[in-house]
Formats: structure tokens, C-alpha cells, sequence
């Protein structure tokens, strides 16, 4: 299990991850880590040419800001508009009016409650997502993928880190300069290598998923997660 390193950072914030049983664990967060997951979500964003100026719609819950932070950064990085819903249910409306509204290029987070929740007011994910790049997370993955018209990639919470799929969609890149990955017996394992508000050593996520460290087409060598 996780415990305060003897050299931590100061955090910013308090947020969670989700422990090998799935339940919400308390997650202080530093700058410095935010800075360091935004340049390797940075990383996988220039895979894929967006225009500056672009509009991404991020799909988030009040309690994954060391995870969904970064991301939100790294799209300003970018030169790039973030858009901003609940990932839950009764935001959907919002989530279909910033589409609407909004020429998106794309759309992060997305999540089984926001399709369920577009469901209940007749909207379909084929119509609303087509035409920009979906990152959807474990619960939405298959069911977008099951629509050919649709561009869908994966995003992926692994305990306290987070992992991105490249325009190559070859699995998704977690940070090689954060985190130690790897795969003992078919369950993806991690230890921190840099300095953190709260250290893992050897953490099982209990992620059954496949860690490839070979170079991906897109020329980021961040390990790629694949589930089994």
C-alpha cells in the first residue's frame, strides 16, 4: 500500500485514485506532479495535429484533479479551448449542449454514466461523437468502439496514475519519466520514480493488462497499457 514518502512535495490539493478493490483513496497532489503527468499527456496530443484553437469537451468528476488536471493543461499547452462537464449522468444535457454549441475536435473522459445519461434524453453517441477523437474511459471504451464511424481511443485511470491512447490506438501511454510499469502475472505494477506527495512502491493496481515497452508507430517510448 501506499504511505507519505520522507521527502515529500507540499500538495496543492487532495484528490483520489482507485485502490486494487476499487474503492476511493485519498490522493495529495503536488504541482510538480501535475507539471510532470502535463508534459506526457502532452506528449500523446501531438500525436495527432490538432488545430490551435481547437475545442476539447473533458468530461470529469470534483475528486479526479490529479488526474484530470493535467490533461485540461496540457490541451491549453496546446494552444487549445477546454470545454468542462461532470462526467455523471445528470450533466449529459451539458455535455450535448457544448457539442452542439462547439465545433469540438474532441472529447476526454467520457464515461458509461455520460452515455447512459444521453441515452435518457434520446441523444446517440454515433450523431453527437462523430467527426472528433474520443478518449473514453474502461466503462465507455467498447461500447463507442462498437460504432465503425467513430474515432475512440482509450483513457485509462491505473490507481494513481493515468494512461492516454496516441493516434496510433496501439494502447495507452503512461509516463515512463513518473513510473516504474511493470506487468507480474498479468496485473500492471507500479512504483514511482521521481519524487511525489505520496510514494508506491511496487503497487499492485489490479489492472490485468498487457505493458509493452517497445517503440509505438507514434514515436512517443512511453510504455503502452493494453487490457486483457
Amino acid at each position: 500500500m501506499s504511505q507519505i514518502t520522507q521527502t515529500t512535495l507540499s500538495p496543492i490539493a487532495v484528490g483520489r485514485y482507485l485502490n486494487v478493490d476499487g474503492e476511493k483513496t485519498s490522493l495529495p497532489f503536488s504541482l510538480m506532479e501535475i507539471d510532470r503527468s502535463r508534459r506526457a499527456i502532452l506528449r500523446v496530443l501531438n500525436t495527432f495535429h490538432f488545430r490551435t484553437g481547437a475545442n476539447i469537451l473533458i468530461t470529469s468528476l470534483f475528486d479526479e484533479g490529479a488526474h484530470m488536471m493535467p490533461f485540461e493543461r496540457a490541451v491549453m499547452t496546446y494552444g487549445m479551448v477546454a470545454a468542462s462537464a461532470d462526467s455523471t449522468p445528470w450533466d449529459a444535457k451539458r455535455v450535448e449542449s457544448i457539442v452542439r454549441m462547439f465545433a469540438l475536435s474532441g472529447a476526454a473522459g467520457i464515461s458509461g454514466d455520460v452515455l447512459d445519461g444521453l441515452a435518457q434524453l434520446g441523444f446517440k453517441p454515433e450523431e453527437l461523437f462523430d467527426g472528433m477523437k474520443v478518449w473514453a474511459r474502461p466503462d465507455a471504451y467498447e461500447r463507442l468502439k462498437a460504432f465503425p464511424n467513430l474515432d475512440v481511443y482509450r483513457w485509462m485511470e491505473i490507481g494513481p496514475a493515468v494512461a492516454v491512447e496516441c493516434s496510433q490506438g496501439a494502447g495507452a501511454h503512461i509516463d515512463r519519466f513518473e513510473w516504474n510499469v511493470e506487468e507480474i502475472d498479468g496485473e500492471v505494477v507500479l512504483t514511482n520514480r521521481l519524487n511525489r506527495c505520496v510514494e508506491f512502491k511496487n503497487y499492485h493496481t489490479g489492472l490485468k493488462a498487457k505493458v509493452h515497452n517497445g517503440g509505438c508507430d507514434c514515436g512517443n517510448p512511453d510504455p503502452r497499457i493494453i487490457p486483457a
